[in-house]
């Protein structure tokens, strides 16, 4: 199943279920009344009703959240939901804020939900995060080690939002009038030379195209190794500042 979410001027959101028939993932879009727009992109472990059901809520309350008190607060508040050590539930995510009084983003993330940043005056398209997989982890500390045994551990998550804390989320801020953030179903299949391609491709239309755009090109990539025969869960949400529009 994929599905699009126009949500206003300043944000859009497309998303697809994978091959398991039972999503994961979830997205949401709040904005405030001085315009600040946030969202926040989970992705569920596992593929079951029960973490379909809690995904929406994980995404609902860190963009809500986010919006009024920043993206750290809004993930982790997200992690007081499942931090129940009891039910075998857990998620990663990511939360961005646009501050249009500001000019900038505000981002947050724990896992492998990734985020973007793109400047169509320079067509620029920068990674702001980093995954928190065994495989990056790899990659920082071994840059010359063998890039298969990277690979073997890039779905080993290292950090996730059951076990968050102030000392794990991540945080940064981007000067720049457009972020994407996305789900690993996203951005691993498409890798960052695709990704960015399809940025710049879509990224002067309307936000929507792009989120489209980004979705079907990950679609399209259904026989790349990091899929393993199977099609993952797959959502991306796009925020711009008034200025990029």
């Amino acid at each position: 199943m994929t599905g699009t979410q126009s949500t206003g001027a300043l944000a859009a959101v497309a998303t697809a279920t994978g091959t398991s028939g039972i999503t994961g993932d979830a997205a949401y879009v709040h904005t405030l009344a001085d315009g600040t727009v946030a969202a926040c992109v989970v992705d569920g472990i596992g593929h079951s009703p029960r973490i379909t059901a809690r995904a929406a809520l994980l995404a609902e309350v860190g963009a809500r959240i986010a919006a009024t008190r920043g993206p750290l607060h809004g993930l982790l508040a997200a992690a007081e939901l499942i931090s129940d050590p009891g039910p075998e539930e857990d998620a990663v995510a990511v939360a961005a804020v646009a501050h249009p009084g500001r000019g900038q983003f505000s981002i947050a993330w724990t896992g492998d939900c990734a985020a973007w940043s793109y400047n169509p005056d320079t067509g620029e398209v920068a990674p702001l995060t980093t995954d928190h997989t065994m495989g990056e982890f790899l990659r920082q500390v071994h840059p010359a080690g063998p890039p298969a045994r990277a690979e073997h551990y890039d779905e080993w998550v290292r950090v996730s939002l059951a076990r968050s804390s102030i000392a794990t989320v991540r945080e940064t801020t981007a000067a720049t009038r457009l972020v994407v953030l996305a789900s690993d179903g996203i951005h691993k299949p498409l890798g960052p030379d695709r990704f960015a391609t399809l940025v710049r491709s879509f990224g002067d239309a309307d936000l929507q195209r792009l989120a489209d755009g980004l979705l079907q090109g990950a679609l399209a990539r259904a026989g790349h190794p990091y899929q393993r025969g199977e099609r993952d869960d797959a959502t991306v949400a796009v925020l711009a500042l008034p200025e990029g529009r």
